[in-house]
């Protein structure tokens, strides 16, 4: 392949985590976490064997304000929907991620709005069911302590229910539907789980 056809072709999900960080010591399933372009509820389904609940922590609608998201590149005014959640065994209780979504509900199906503020099933699932045709791409990811990660403001190691001190890995990426960036998601994992 020459060198102009080889910068046709984009860097995997797992290229990109790898070009921000160190994924050698991580267990086998935070690496999958990490790189997956699929739903991340299925992953932690299929890996620990028991079905994935989904706790809704606050979800809130408010309006954009000058260049307060530029993950999403909003006009000032357009409506956002911030959620945060927990995804936990459904039997063990077990809190496997949680996660800080922020989704322009204006670019999704009317049902699937609707779905989203009764808040009971995770993005993918609902990216899913609505058949929501989506481009996923990572934005940035890392390594902390629980304390010092992005987004959910101090909150992480309380959903977690991990020591502020404990060592989390996330990944944020834009899902894109239509063109256009809808949803900015930060997914949050404890660095233990295995």
């Amino acid at each position: 392949m020459s060198g102009a056809q080889s910068q046709l072709v984009p860097a995997t999900h797992r290229e990109q985590v790898a070009a921000r960080m160190n994924l050698a010591g991580l267990s086998p399933v935070l690496r999958t976490l990490l790189t997956t372009d699929g739903t991340v509820t299925e992953v932690l389904a299929a890996y620990y064997g028991e079905d994935i609940a989904v706790r809704v922590v606050t979800q809130g609608v408010h309006r954009a304000e000058g260049h307060r998201f530029p993950e999403l590149r909003l006009e000032p005014g357009t409506q956002v929907l911030d959620r945060a959640i927990v995804l936990s065994g459904n039997k063990s209780g077990r809190v496997f991620a949680a996660a800080g979504s922020r989704l322009v509900p204006a670019l999704l199906p009317a049902e699937m709005q609707e779905a989203l503020l009764a808040g009971r099933e995770p993005l993918g699932k609902l990216m899913l069911a609505y058949q929501l045709e989506t481009r996923r791409e990572i934005v940035d990811c890392g390594r902390c302590l629980a304390r010092h990660a992005p987004l959910l403001e101090g909150a992480a190691a309380p959903a977690l229910r991990i020591s502020p001190a404990a060592p989390v890995v996330w990944r944020t990426y834009r899902v894109y539907t239509g063109g256009k960036a809808a949803m900015s998601i930060t997914e949050y994992f404890p660095e233990a789980l295995a």
